[in-house]
Protein backbone atom coordinates (compact mmCIF):
# COMPACT_ATOMS: atom_id res chain seq x y z
CA UNK A 1 0.00 0.00 0.00
CA UNK A 2 1.34 3.34 -0.49
CA UNK A 3 1.12 6.25 1.83
CA UNK A 4 -0.91 9.30 1.05
CA UNK A 5 1.43 12.50 1.16
CA UNK A 6 0.24 15.89 1.93
CA UNK A 7 -0.04 16.98 -2.23
CA UNK A 8 -2.61 14.04 -2.47
CA UNK A 9 -4.67 14.58 0.60
CA UNK A 10 -5.01 18.15 -0.99
CA UNK A 11 -5.91 16.81 -4.63
CA UNK A 12 -8.35 14.22 -3.15
CA UNK A 13 -10.13 17.14 -0.92
CA UNK A 14 -9.86 19.75 -4.03
CA UNK A 15 -11.75 16.60 -6.11
CA UNK A 16 -14.19 15.87 -3.80
CA UNK A 17 -14.78 20.06 -3.08
CA UNK A 18 -15.05 19.82 -7.21
CA UNK A 19 -17.76 17.28 -7.25
CA UNK A 20 -19.70 18.82 -4.78
CA UNK A 21 -20.52 22.26 -6.31
CA UNK A 22 -21.30 24.71 -3.76
CA UNK A 23 -19.75 23.20 -0.56
CA UNK A 24 -20.46 25.55 2.21
CA UNK A 25 -18.49 25.21 4.54
CA UNK A 26 -14.40 25.79 4.85
CA UNK A 27 -11.98 22.76 4.38
CA UNK A 28 -8.49 22.61 4.16
CA UNK A 29 -5.69 19.95 4.76
CA UNK A 30 -3.21 21.24 7.66
CA UNK A 31 0.51 22.17 6.55
CA UNK A 32 1.94 19.45 9.13
CA UNK A 33 4.93 17.36 9.36
CA UNK A 34 3.70 14.19 6.89
CA UNK A 35 5.70 11.51 7.59
CA UNK A 36 4.85 8.28 5.32
CA UNK A 37 2.65 5.80 7.31
CA UNK A 38 -1.20 4.71 7.14
CA UNK A 39 -2.22 7.59 9.84
CA UNK A 40 -0.19 10.59 7.73
CA UNK A 41 -3.21 12.95 6.51
CA UNK A 42 -5.72 15.79 9.08
CA UNK A 43 -8.57 17.39 7.20
CA UNK A 44 -10.10 20.74 9.00
CA UNK A 45 -13.73 20.91 7.92
CA UNK A 46 -14.55 24.61 9.46
CA UNK A 47 -18.54 24.56 10.54
CA UNK A 48 -20.92 27.69 9.27
CA UNK A 49 -22.74 27.63 12.57
CA UNK A 50 -20.53 26.30 15.17
CA UNK A 51 -17.69 26.70 16.23
CA UNK A 52 -16.39 23.42 17.34
CA UNK A 53 -13.14 22.12 15.83
CA UNK A 54 -13.93 19.68 13.49
CA UNK A 55 -10.95 17.63 11.81
CA UNK A 56 -10.78 14.24 9.94
CA UNK A 57 -7.66 11.87 10.04
CA UNK A 58 -7.21 8.52 9.72
CA UNK A 59 -6.32 6.23 12.27
CA UNK A 60 -5.00 2.64 11.29
CA UNK A 61 -7.29 -0.26 12.95
CA UNK A 62 -6.60 -4.15 12.52
CA UNK A 63 -3.30 -2.71 10.29
CA UNK A 64 -5.15 -0.81 8.09
CA UNK A 65 -6.31 3.28 7.87
CA UNK A 66 -9.35 3.92 8.83
CA UNK A 67 -10.73 7.52 8.01
CA UNK A 68 -12.72 9.28 11.23
CA UNK A 69 -14.55 12.42 12.02
CA UNK A 70 -13.32 14.16 15.00
CA UNK A 71 -15.28 16.46 17.03
CA UNK A 72 -13.30 19.01 19.87
CA UNK A 73 -15.08 19.45 23.09
CA UNK A 74 -16.84 22.40 23.59
CA UNK A 75 -16.56 24.31 27.05
CA UNK A 76 -20.52 25.17 26.32
CA UNK A 77 -24.00 24.86 24.49
CA UNK A 78 -24.63 25.91 21.08
CA UNK A 79 -27.97 27.58 20.50
CA UNK A 80 -29.10 27.62 17.10
CA UNK A 81 -32.89 28.73 15.23
CA UNK A 82 -34.15 26.58 12.46
CA UNK A 83 -32.02 27.76 9.96
CA UNK A 84 -28.39 27.89 11.69
CA UNK A 85 -29.90 23.97 12.19
CA UNK A 86 -30.53 23.31 8.60
CA UNK A 87 -26.98 24.69 7.66
CA UNK A 88 -25.11 22.18 10.62
CA UNK A 89 -27.16 19.20 9.11
CA UNK A 90 -26.08 19.98 5.65
CA UNK A 91 -22.72 20.45 7.03
CA UNK A 92 -22.25 17.39 8.85
CA UNK A 93 -23.72 15.66 5.80
CA UNK A 94 -21.01 17.01 3.54
CA UNK A 95 -18.58 15.93 6.27
CA UNK A 96 -19.76 12.29 6.37
CA UNK A 97 -19.45 12.37 2.69
CA UNK A 98 -15.92 13.71 2.76
CA UNK A 99 -14.65 11.11 4.91
CA UNK A 100 -16.71 8.70 3.01
CA UNK A 101 -14.92 9.53 0.24
CA UNK A 102 -11.37 9.79 1.67
CA UNK A 103 -11.66 6.51 2.83
CA UNK A 104 -12.63 5.23 -0.65
CA UNK A 105 -9.62 6.84 -2.13
CA UNK A 106 -8.09 5.48 0.44
CA UNK A 107 -9.25 1.89 -0.11
CA UNK A 108 -8.47 2.06 -3.90
CA UNK A 109 -4.96 3.08 -3.56
CA UNK A 110 -2.19 0.38 -4.87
Amino acid sequence: MSYRDQAKVQSWVTDFANSHPGVSPQISVVDQYYAEGPDSGLVVVQLRTATTVTSIQPVVEDGAPTWRVHFDPREEGLDLDGEQTEALAADLTLLSLLCQYLQGRTDSEP
